[in-house]
């Protein structure tokens, strides 16, 4: 499982719809917003690396007031452990 903490830069004045469409995906927990509301934090969850690559890309397509999504950390414990067969 890979976690990551992300930021979401969108176009000014479409916070409202940006949150209503993050709501379609489960894997996507708000956290919260800057006070312009054109920044977003979220969590994400994927299931590993190219998981969370494709997440983000159907987020940038099913999103168009998405301008970019910058990841603040990234959780790669339980990968680091599958590879080192500490799973």
């Amino acid at each position: 499982m890979v976690i990551t903490g992300s930021a979401l830069f969108i176009e000014p004045g479409s916070y409202q719809t940006v949150v209503e469409r993050l709501k379609e995906f489960p894997q996507v927990t708000y956290q919260t917003a800057s006070d312009s509301k054109t920044e977003i934090v979220i969590n994400l969850e994927a299931e590993n690396q190219d998981a969370l690559e494709e997440l983000c890309g159907r987020l940038k397509d099913n999103i168009p007031e998405l301008v970019d999504i910058t990841h603040l950390y990234i959780n790669f414990e339980e990968e680091v452990d599958k590879i080192l067969g500490r799973d």
